[in-house]
């Protein structure tokens, strides 16, 4: 008889999913095509479906074979319309067929709960399938991985993790098991725990790009930016098409303060593909880097392709406000509220933005990337410092001077006046720094002003 095989794949946490797909293992059908027509009716051939499909129909539609030979048929051809764009729809109808002819076949229970799924079909129709197969197969290692996939899918966690523990014990070498069990675990918030289940894939596998990735998403959890990014650039190493690893090898970067090489990235995985995720991420370096213009472009082409992005929502309201665009921003914080009510950071900004409207009212726009006078915040002609002299001679440093000045004003006028206090101690200790260490090797004064914004923006937030 024939037979089919799975795995499941873990996506990138960006996508928080997973997927699962024919592994194609060649195992061979009792009954051939016609020699004529030149294509065995064979699970895993490398034939492609278009030839494939023709070849295993014969032998369903004559009634007078075997009930197993015709099963096993059905289940060949559903696995090459599954392979095929828009398949899926006739790939369970030959699925229910084969297990209408014979309901005692745990792999096409097993295959027709992972097509559900795949299919973005009931889930718990899905794992109640994939319950029957290992109900008919209690040593089948596959059906419990795929069923752990569908209850991951759910946010079952423990259920998934329970399943991932029986498809390992089963078969102690299933790197797609390990792999997913880490993924399980990074969900549920047990980076450690997901990075020794990544660790143990890769030991079985080590051209498992995904579970790079994946690696990398836990490392950069964990703090550990440096080996978020290694991880990520291995990934990419190994599969160059897949936008999501330029994605998360970005954030890594901005993490890190790496704003330059995080755009890079994003770029990257913008080019491969269009997604509001990827424009919001970029959008933020931009932020973060001072240049607004940039970053409201991409805010506004992210929310073309997803209205309901209530990040996007939150990180433009913080962009409206060093914009002193009140009213905007206000608007985008209810927006984000209402998308995701559970938003902590939207719900703290609207607080804010309500109380500085009664108190300031709304100001009139000022020009993107422009500050609000001619240059930076203090008088360019009295300046003697050399690092003055340098911010006053670029136009960049001056606006991020400014913005440090107009966004530290904002956020004392709204401290308590013990917080106002710290505040104040806190910008003289950076002026102080900044003056101290501009000029010595390494310093780097662009990134020092970008990261002192960073943290007074957040404390608007």
């Amino acid at each position: 008889m024939c037979g089919s095989s799975f795995s499941a794949q873990a996506l990138s946490p960006a996508k928080i999913s997973l997927r699962a797909f024919f592994l194609g293992a060649a195992v061979s059908f009792a009954l051939a095509c016609p020699a004529s027509a030149g294509t065995d009716c064979v699970m895993g051939s490398k034939v492609a479906p278009a030839e494939l499909i023709p070849a295993c129909s014969p032998i369903i539609d004559q009634t007078s074979n075997a009930t197993a030979d015709r099963t096993a048929a059905l289940l060949v051809r559903a696995d090459a319309n599954a392979r095929i764009s828009g398949g899926l729809t006739q790939a369970l109808r030959d699925i229910d067929r084969a297990i209408a002819l014979d309901g005692k076949n745990a792999k096409a229970w097993r295959l027709r709960g992972d097509l559900l799924r795949e299919a973005g079909g009931d889930l718990n129709r899905a794992a109640a399938d994939l319950g029957k197969a290992i109900e008919l197969d209690p040593a089948d290692a596959e059906a419990y991985a795929l069923r752990g996939v569908v209850y991951t899918n759910q946010r079952r966690l423990d259920r998934a993790l329970a399943d991932y523990d029986q498809a390992i014990k089963l078969k102690p070498d299933y790197a797609q098991a390990w792999s997913d069990r880490g993924a399980t675990y990074y969900l549920g918030g047990d980076n450690d725990k997901a990075i020794k289940n990544f660790d143990e894939a890769l030991r079985l596998d080590p051209e498992r790009a995904r579970t790079y990735s994946n690696r990398g998403a836990a490392w950069k959890k964990l703090g550990q930016y440096d080996k978020s990014v290694a991880d990520n650039s291995e990934a990419i190493r190994l599969d160059p098409k897949q936008p999501e690893y330029f994605d998360n090898r970005g954030l890594a970067y901005a993490a890190m303060g790496e704003y330059d090489k995080a755009i890079a990235d994003y770029d990257q995985a913008i080019r491969r593909e269009q997604r509001a995720n990827f424009l919001t991420n970029r959008g933020d370096s931009y932020q973060f880097k001072g240049e607004l213009g940039a970053a409201l472009s991409d805010y506004d082409a992210a929310l073309k392709l997803d209205p309901n992005f209530a990040k996007t929502y939150n990180n433009r309201a913080v962009l409206y406000k060093k914009m002193s665009e009140r009213a905007k921003a206000l608007a985008d914080y209810e927006t984000a509220l209402r998308l995701d009510p559970a938003n902590d950071n939207a719900a703290s900004g609207r607080r804010v933005m309500i109380a500085e409207i009664a108190k300031f009212g709304t100001e009139p726009p000022r020009a993107l990337n422009a500050p609000s006078g001619n240059g930076p915040s203090f008088a360019c002609a009295t300046a003697r410092r050399e690092v003055e002299k340098v911010i006053c001679a670029d136009p960049q440093l001056g606006v991020l001077d400014r913005q440090i000045a107009e966004t530290y004003e904002r956020v004392l006028k709204a401290a308590s006046k013990r917080a106002a206090g710290d505040l104040r101690k806190t910008q003289r200790d950076f002026l102080s720094l900044r003056n101290a260490s501009f000029g010595r090797p390494g310093y780097d004064l662009k990134k020092v002003m970008q990261e002192r914004l960073q943290k007074l923006s957040e404390m608007e937030s």
